[in-house]
């Protein structure tokens, strides 16, 4: 069987309507149901083979005849076009396409053929060419990234082995120019920064990302809408690209990548099996060495190596990098508590105090907090990394609980002498007793609430009562005003100071 399914019988059959009959290509179309496109071909391949009409006896075998033939003539060396320069126009542009090019080469009186045929003379070209050539990527369009499957060990002075590192890769669609690195883990963090390292390796960003779906890209694998991890979105976004994960059990999707994975265990990594390395920063210089060799290497059955084409297709189409590199921020998802603050690895910081049971979107490095609301940032911290404590901003808290924040020592002082004596010598007491003078000042505010809801005249009454009978703590105070033990409004102070329970037991 002959290309496109022609037979011997219908091939020579073509030859005589030709060579006998002197019929014409589109004549012997209709007689025969074969394309003219097709006619044209083997009819070109006959002229160009050198045989003679009739066939001599030896070339009536079908085996013998088509390797004569030599189907590649009927393209590029028949045609006399430059198909490798046509398919790299093709690739470096969006905007070019095949009926582009064909009306500039008409137009320079350059081509010869109708649209049909010249589109064809491209397909069947490109069918001889290698995988590397046939994939149809555009220039800066995709790079397809994972990890491989095989990892590097990292040893121990002592000769053992102590980790694996993984091994990240990137490879270009077009150019199949290719870059890796090895990291400690598949985790969010190492994920996102090794494409960051990327991009500034390859100088630019590509407008799309074909990825795997493990967990640190994808939260929620869908064959239609995945859902990517907010910190690799928010990295994607810094860059002005986008991913779209490979459809789950569909390897043909990323093939680019599972080639690339293949020259990095053959190649690289073979390379590697006698090395031992006690770090990472070692082990990536030695295969960035390799990377460069790699790309620089003469692609087989191609005249080219990927390095020339990345500099000829991909890197004049990549986006520019942003002014500046992405710094990397973690993320989780908060609940406001009652006493509106977050929790953040055993800290806790303030937000608006109208947000409590809001569920918001927390952004952190190890040196700043930010909290988000709706997309508004509305509250930054530094970071802290003392446990079972706050960090509190003033203007997040309710009115009242601003007042007691911003009191001093002195100013309770004054307010609660302004209501009597007794009044004063109780909060005296309570900041003397507090173990931090903010505390004393919270409490010292709780207790000259009283008087709001009492009346100075009781409060002051209450702590004379109090005491005379040895009671000097708020809660009970607030118990005696809530029985309405104060019967007496001109009770003499038997006390004039204060000092605790303890001066009052001896």
């Amino acid at each position: 069987m002959f290309i496109r399914g022609i037979g011997m019988k219908q091939l020579l059959e073509i030859l005589r309507l030709s060579q006998d009959k002197g019929l014409s290509e589109r004549q012997i179309s209709r007689l025969s149901g074969i394309s003219k496109t097709t006619i044209h071909n083997y009819l070109l391949m006959f002229k160009s083979s050198g045989l003679p009409w009739p066939l001599p006896t030896e070339y009536l075998n079908e085996e013998r005849l088509s390797k004569k033939l030599k189907p590649e003539y009927k393209s590029s060396q028949a045609s006399g076009l430059d198909f490798t320069n046509i398919h790299h126009e093709l690739k470096s542009n969006k905007q070019v396409t095949l009926l582009l090019l064909w009306e500039e080469y008409r137009l320079r009186n350059e081509m010869l053929y109708s649209y049909a045929h010249f589109a064809k003379l491209y397909r069947d070209w490109l069918a001889t060419q290698p995988s590397v050539m046939r994939q149809n990527h555009k220039a800066g369009d995709k790079l397809f990234v994972d990890y491989s499957g095989d990892k590097v060990p990292l040893y121990d002075e002592a000769g053992t082995i102590v980790s694996h590192a993984e091994i990240f890769i990137g490879v270009l669609g077009c150019s199949n120019y290719f870059y890796l690195e090895a990291t400690h883990t598949q985790k969010i963090t190492d994920w996102v920064m090794s494409h960051v390292r990327m991009f500034e390796y390859l100088g630019g960003v590509p407008q799309l990302l074909v990825t795997d779906n493990l967990k640190s890209g994808v939260s929620k694998p869908n064959r239609y809408s995945p859902e990517i991890t907010p910190a690799y979105y928010e990295m994607l976004s810094h860059y002005n690209t986008a991913a779209m994960p490979a459809r789950v059990y569909t390897p043909k999707d990323k093939a680019k990548v599972e080639s690339g994975v293949l020259i990095l265990q053959r190649w690289i990594l073979a390379k590697l099996r006698k090395l031992k390395f006690t770090n990472l920063h070692d082990l990536n210089k030695y295969l960035l060495e390799l990377v460069n060799i790699a790309n620089n290497k003469k692609l087989q059955r191609y005249p080219y190596t990927r390095a020339e084409l990345f500099a000829k297709l991909d890197k004049p189409a990549l986006m520019q990098l942003p002014d500046h590199c992405y710094s990397y921020r973690e993320y989780k998802k908060a609940r406001v508590g009652i006493d509106y603050h977050i929790e953040l690895g055993g800290h806790y910081y303030s937000v608006p105090h109208t947000l409590v049971k809001a569920e918001l979107d927390i952004w952190y490095t190890d040196k700043l907090v930010e909290c988000y609301y709706n997309g508004q940032c509305i509250a930054k911290h530094v970071r802290s990394y003392q446990q079972m404590q706050n960090t509190t901003m003033v203007e997040h808290m309710p009115l009242p609980h601003q007042k007691y924040a911003q009191m001093t020592p002195e100013q309770a002082k004054t307010l609660a002498n302004e209501i009597g004596v007794a009044t004063g010598l109780i909060v005296d007491n309570i900041l003397q007793e507090a173990h931090h003078p903010a505390i004393g000042c919270r409490q010292s505010y709780g207790f000259l609430r009283l008087a709001k809801e009492y009346g100075n005249d009781i409060l002051e009454q209450a702590c004379i009562y109090a005491i005379n009978i040895g009671v000097y703590d708020h809660k009970n105070i607030q118990i005696l005003l809530e029985r309405k033990v104060i019967t007496n409004l001109n009770s003499p102070l038997l006390h004039s100071n204060v000092r605790g329970a303890e001066y009052y037991c001896n």
